[in-house]
């Protein structure tokens, strides 16, 4: 089945729209919706959407489809304003981090990640790498919480087990805010598909069982933010990213990844940062871009910031690709098997977790994992 009308993506509107990118903002008439558009132009080029309810007519849902397209097939990064029925635990999680990153290390190390085989807990400063090189962040990771899988048939089902909570408030408050972000991760899904010219419900098997991964993040501040990365390069591993952050920022996105140009995303209030992942570039077979990101360090105050991952069922397959593989970097192979290409970046960013817990595999130079 053809998932895109070639009518919108050929490489040449692709082109034209990246360009024009800064003329994007066309979703509101109010005065303050304006305002707040005018106030981003000068500041970043990424568009603002404000996604539909229920209660919305038809018109609003075309435009906003069609802004969709535009944005994930030229940056490949938009703002998201979701219904605030939708959200309320952002005041509930920022509390939560900042009481757990002021622990003392002792105390946070009672989820020290090493004692996961999934990569789940507590992840000290210096730990995980982006090709490499250190991040300067501490975090929590966590994922979908349930029994390991005894005898696993794919190595990726490893990757299947419990999360690691400090206290119980602070497992319900992560509770809370996943089921919301699972309804606005489902309900954008459903405007994916349509922007693809799809039935609304053409993921829903994608997403019968998603493995679903977030973190809390904590940036300390560095004298020289300008040389100092808190993540370097990269881009994500599954279906699209949603980003709560903090007000300091620091959020850079590659609009010219040969000329090494970057824009800021500036932190606006009311929104999430939302990008496309490698699972829907492939799905889109390269027509939505999941664009290469980092986050440079703060100078004069740590950063708090909490992105969620929307990703599909473990052993779905994207077969939508003309290839099995596609790259969108030397040392990157991107593999359509979600559960492989999920494991495969876990593996590279926590090396000593990674060898503590699954010996038997190794990671070749392009990122394929194979056992010994």
């Amino acid at each position: 089945m053809k998932i895109y009308n070639s009518h919108y993506y050929s490489t040449a509107t692709r082109r034209r729209r990246r360009r024009r990118i800064n003329n994007s903002f066309r979703n509101s008439n109010s005065v303050k919706r304006e305002e707040e558009e005018e106030k981003t132009r000068k500041d970043s080029i990424l568009p603002l959407l404000e996604m539909p309810d229920d209660e919305h007519g038809d018109e609003k849902r075309k435009i906003f489809v069609r802004d969709l397209r535009d944005a994930c097939s030229s940056v490949g990064f938009f703002y998201l304003k979701p219904s605030r029925k939708m959200f309320s635990t952002e005041k509930e999680i920022f509390e939560l981090a900042n009481a757990f990153f002021a622990l003392p290390i002792e105390e946070k190390m009672r989820i020290d990640y090493a004692n996961s085989a999934q990569f789940r807990g507590y992840v000290s400063l210096g730990l995980e790498n982006t090709k490499g090189k250190i991040d300067a962040r501490e975090q929590i990771e966590f994922g979908v919480h349930r029994k390991e899988i005894d005898k696993v048939t794919n190595f990726y089902e490893r990757l299947v087990g419990p999360n690691q909570y400090p206290s119980q408030i602070f497992e319900q408050t992560i509770g809370a805010f996943i089921e919301e972000m699972d309804a606005i991760s489902r309900q954008l899904t459903k405007y994916l598909a349509l922007s693809l010219d799809q039935n609304e419900n053409y993921f829903d098997d994608m997403f019968v069982d998603p493995n679903m991964q977030m973190k809390i993040c904590k940036y300390p501040p560095v004298s020289e933010p300008s040389t100092g990365f808190g993540v370097g390069k990269h881009t994500d591993s599954g279906f699209f990213s949603i980003l709560l952050q903090d007000d300091v920022g620091g959020l850079q996105i590659a609009v010219d990844d040969q000329k090494q140009e970057w824009i800021d995303a500036f932190p606006v209030d009311g929104y999430f940062v939302v990008n496309i992942g490698e699972m829907l570039e492939m799905i889109s077979n390269s027509n939505y871009r999941a664009t290469p990101h980092r986050v440079l360090s703060p100078k004069d105050r740590p950063r708090i910031s909490v992105p969620y991952f929307w990703n599909p069922r473990l052993d779905f397959v994207a077969k939508e690709l003309i290839k099995t593989e596609v790259s969108n970097d030397d040392d990157n192979k991107l593999i359509n098997v979600y559960g492989e290409n999920a494991f495969k970046s876990l593996a590279r960013s926590h090396p000593k977790v990674f060898g503590k817990h699954h010996p038997d595999l190794i990671v070749k130079s392009d990122g394929t994992m194979e056992f010994k």
